[in-house]
């Protein structure tokens, strides 16, 4: 179930819009985000597509498995409608683009991925 949740992540944060510290309009920034910010800067994008893939769905892992807390609150504030993973997916891939230059370009190598056959 874990990994069904979290290969959703993945494929939700390569589509959402919405050193490398989380930076958030002079807020302090969460440590979940900072966690997911640092992890995302260490991604070798040069790396095959399975890399890339593995090194978010990682970064997405241990995020979640670390700060369980503040995962459950970012689901109580995102929108109603789909699934836990894809809100979840949608609320990360949208603060990330905000706070988080380095995943600006992990998205757009996500992004460069051929799409995934379904059930793959």
């Amino acid at each position: 179930m874990r990994s069904l949740l979290v290969t959703g992540l993945v494929a939700l944060l390569s589509l959402s819009g919405g050193g490398a510290r989380a930076q958030s309009g002079g807020a302090d920034p969460s440590a979940l985000m900072n966690d997911l910010c640092g992890c995302m800067s260490a991604i070798d994008l040069r790396a095959e597509d399975r890399g890339v893939e593995s090194g978010v769905r990682d970064c997405l892992e241990n995020a979640v498995i670390a700060h369980p807390a503040e995962v459950y609150a970012v689901l109580q504030h995102a929108p109603a409608g789909g699934s836990k993973a894809f809100r979840l997916g949608s609320a990360l891939g949208a603060r990330l683009l905000r706070t988080c230059e380095p995943f600006r370009a992990v998205k757009a190598r996500l992004q460069q991925m051929p799409p995934k056959k379904q059930g793959s």
